[in-house]
Parts: C-alpha cells; structure tokens; sequence
C-alpha cells in the first residue's frame, strides 16, 4: 500500500526520495526555513523561474533576493511537513509542504507578530543537468494566475514580475549578507 499526505485539497500518494533527491529537498527547505545556503541555491539554473502568488522572480538572482528578504519579513519559518508526491519523476518533483511563519511584529519591543500555516504544492521542475529551471510554488493548492488566464491573469503576472523587481533592488543576493 502506498503512503498517502494530506494537502488542502484531499490526499496523495507519496513515495521515499532517492538520496540525490532528498539533499535537494533538504538544501531548498532551508530557503523556507530562512536559512538562506550557497549550497541551496547551487540546485537552481542561473535563468530559473521562481512563481509562487506573490512574485514570479526570474534568473538566480532575482531568487536569491526573493528568499534573502524573507528574514526581513518574518521572525520564524519552519516547516511542518514536506512529503514528495509519488507523481515526481526526473524531470518534475513535486512536493506536498506545509510552512508556518512568523511574521515579525509591527510593535515596539515586541519580536514577533501574526502566525499563518500555509499548505502549498510545490514543484521544482529540473533540467538536463538535474538543475531547478522552474520553482513554482501553489498557495492552497490553488495554480498561479499567468497571463493564460485572461485580463486579471495579465495584470496580477505584471505585478508579480513588478514585485520581485523591487526586492531584488532591495535585497542582496549574497546569502552571507542577509
């Protein structure tokens, strides 16, 4: 029998990472967990695409500046599940991983703020040389809006592509800097 997760949207079928895939799991969950590595972001193509609801940052860079700025924005991140789904392949890994955060607090002398757990699929699609040139990563489950989804898809796509602009201005790609 198959080992099943549970997700927002129903259950799963899950199977055991190999140890290549399993490092790479374990190395870009750090990403989440706010500990930015060189050897995290060793696992991307210099021109992958990162796509979750909030941004789309395109090249390593613009990547790197996503999950550096993330320490900015929140106090504590840890991962409370992370099971691949028996649908990965070569090509495709797809994980099924609950995040809880922390936001930081707004108030004075106060660390930490507001708590959301987060349920997402999370798909990190692999080239040739075994390199992640696509990181798409579905809040709820619920697929990305994109430009093939209308007027409303166009524009939230603009602003995605806008957003991860301006943290990459703002944030430094050196994981040693954040």
């Amino acid at each position: 029998m198959a080992a099943m997760t549970s997700s927002s949207v129903g259950t799963h079928a899950t199977r055991t990472p190999s140890p290549s895939e399993q490092q790479m799991i374990d190395d870009i969950l750090l990403l989440y967990q706010l500990k930015p590595t060189e050897k995290a972001y060793a696992h991307y193509s210099p021109s992958a695409v990162f796509h979750d609801p909030v941004s789309i940052a395109e090249g390593l860079d613009s990547i790197r500046s996503q999950f550096n700025g993330m320490p900015k924005v929140f106090a504590e991140s840890t991962t409370q599940k992370c099971d691949l789904l028996a649908e990965s392949d070569a090509s495709n890994l797809a994980l099924n991983l609950t995040q809880k955060y922390v936001f930081k607090s707004p108030i004075l002398f106060k660390e930490k703020g507001t708590e959301k757990t987060v349920n997402s699929k999370v798909t990190l699609h692999l080239n040739e040389q075994g390199k992640v040139e696509r990181h798409d990563e579905e809040w709820d489950w619920q697929g990305n809006k994109s430009e093939e989804d209308g007027f409303v898809g166009k524009m939230q796509q603009a602003r995605k592509k806008i957003d991860a602009k301006v943290v990459e201005k703002g944030v430094p790609t050196d994981p040693g800097k954040v």
